[in-house]
């Protein structure tokens, strides 16, 4: 049986907008890994940016495995060191310190996403975006329990409160989502940073670019025209199937 490979191409860009001074986003674009990760990080400055930065400092030492289990426990592990150093950081100065992360991980035919928080995935595929995480926050719940719409979501006083965060408690819960991979499919990580800006059909047409790094520069200058009112950062990832007949 023959077993489809893909490749894959990327390309990652961060900016503080233009209203923060300091820039609390990390990210990593490590596509020789398969691994790919973008960190908010909260709690103001010397906290937001230390936690999204810590984030990305410790899996950029993760080594990759033929494995996706040991690849993915390797991964969760790491995360779950760095909840314990920022949460007992945070305890010890009576302070706030924690960052969303969202990574995505490259196996074989599949793409795993791992997540805290609101930082986001979606996917380009025949012509279509798809977000395929859920927000872990205050209005994703009421919108899951029926108490509010989709549609007010953005408007609601508890907009910005986040369920789970790196750092955010004594252990860490993250979410999994194991998707296949078709040829030429398109996946974005991003912060909130890049989606409350700008619109669904302007998220389409970032990742509708011609190659990741103009999808990037593309989503940012598009987050940034729509008011650019906290830091921006995205990932663009392209997948393609080594013997796409196969």
């Amino acid at each position: 049986m023959i077993v489809e490979a893909f490749e894959w191409h990327s390309s990652a860009l961060t900016n503080p907008g233009l209203v923060r001074k300091v820039n609390e986003d990390a990210f990593l674009d490590a596509p020789h890994l398969g691994l790919w990760v973008v960190a908010d990080g909260m709690g103001g400055h010397q906290a937001g940016d230390y936690a999204s930065r810590l984030i990305v400092e410790e899996l950029n030492q993760v080594e990759s495995d033929s494995e996706p289990d040991v690849f993915l426990s390797t991964v969760e592990n790491r995360l779950q060191e760095v909840n314990t150093a920022l949460y007992e950081k945070a305890q010890s100065s009576s302070s706030t310190i924690g960052s969303t992360v969202v990574a995505l991980l490259a196996f074989r035919r599949y793409c795993l996403c791992l997540w805290a928080g609101d930082s986001r995935v979606y996917r380009l595929r025949d012509g279509e975006v798809e977000q395929i995480t859920r927000d872990h926050s205050q209005v994703e719940e009421l919108i899951a329990l029926g108490e509010i719409p989709r549609e007010d979501a953005e408007s609601h006083p508890m907009a910005n409160v986040i369920t789970r965060a790196v750092g955010g408690s004594n252990s860490l819960n993250l979410d999994a989502n194991l998707q296949p991979l078709r040829h030429r499919d398109r996946i974005m990580l991003c912060s909130d940073g890049l989606y409350k800006d700008i619109s669904n059909e302007e998220i389409l047409d970032g990742m509708n670019q011609s190659d990741p790094d103009r999808a990037c520069k593309r989503l940012v200058e598009l987050a940034l025209r729509g008011g650019g009112g906290d830091n921006i950062s995205v990932a663009v990832i392209d997948f393609l199937s080594i013997d796409p007949a196969s």
